[in-house]
């Protein structure tokens, strides 16, 4: 007699199926948006001329050669004058020069190199910001003889110090200004230190300039403007510098 001896069929009751991996979804990083600069350092203008994309809107602003410029060879500046303008006007002459654009900024940083080469009554200069005509904007000022360091509004053509610190500011030599504009807060800095900042919100927005006092052969090197987008924040300030004894 044969015994026949089977095997049960293998079967996979109890068991699960290895499932497949899941492919991972490769993200697409967010671009960081680029922000919106604009700079001059007046290269490529010719000396003795207005530089391009700017205003003269009072005073003999011109384009001038200066071997001392951080960005040789020309700054945009005032050459030597005005005595008998700063006299009539009773010490209270402020030549301005205006960019061009028509565009009004509201968030911004503004910065340039600035320096005074001379001035028999004055050796100021300073950034103009929220420019909306000769009569109203706001200035961020630094200057000698009074070594002074200063935010002030002009308003219907009389200006108002809101704030000022005593800063040391030489003749030919070359600083750094800087203003950052958000909202009603501004923060000023010289040099990269912030000297202080100020809370106004008289003027909402309006365009850039430059400004000088009396016959001060102010000089002005990269200019540099640097839109802040809605939704962004200004840079956050250093600490503010010490007074001056």
């Amino acid at each position: 007699m044969t015994v026949l001896i089977v095997s049960p069929a293998a079967h996979s009751k109890g068991k699960k199926k290895k499932s497949e991996p899941t492919p991972t979804e490769t993200l697409t990083p967010t671009p960081t948006p680029t922000p919106e600069v604009h700079l001059w350092n007046f290269d490529q203008d010719k000396p003795g001329t207005v530089a391009s994309g700017w205003n003269a809107v009072e005073g003999d602003w011109q384009v001038i050669a200066d071997p001392t410029a951080p960005s040789k060879p020309n700054v945009f500046g005032l050459p030597p004058g005005r005595m008998l303008k700063s006299l009539t006007s009773m010490l209270a002459y402020y030549p301005i020069a205006i960019e061009t654009d028509p565009t009004e900024y509201s968030d911004f940083t503004l910065e340039a190199q600035f320096q005074s080469v001379g001035g028999r009554f004055d050796c100021s200069g300073g950034l103009i910001f929220r420019y909306v005509d000769a009569k109203n904007f706001y200035l961020m000022s630094a200057g000698c003889p009074s070594d002074y360091f200063a935010l002030s509004r002009m308003t219907d053509g009389v200006l108002s110090t809101l704030k000022q610190q005593v800063v040391p500011t030489d003749k030919g030599t070359w600083y750094r200004l800087k203003v950052t504009a958000q909202g009603g807060h501004f923060s000023c800095y010289d040099d990269d230190k912030m000297i202080f900042d100020f809370d106004d919100s008289k003027i909402a927005k309006g365009k850039i300039g430059l400004w000088a006092a009396d016959d001060s052969q102010a000089e002005y090197d990269d200019v540099k403007l640097t839109v802040i987008a809605p939704g962004e924040s200004a840079p956050t300030p250093a600490p503010a510098a010490s007074a001056s004894p």
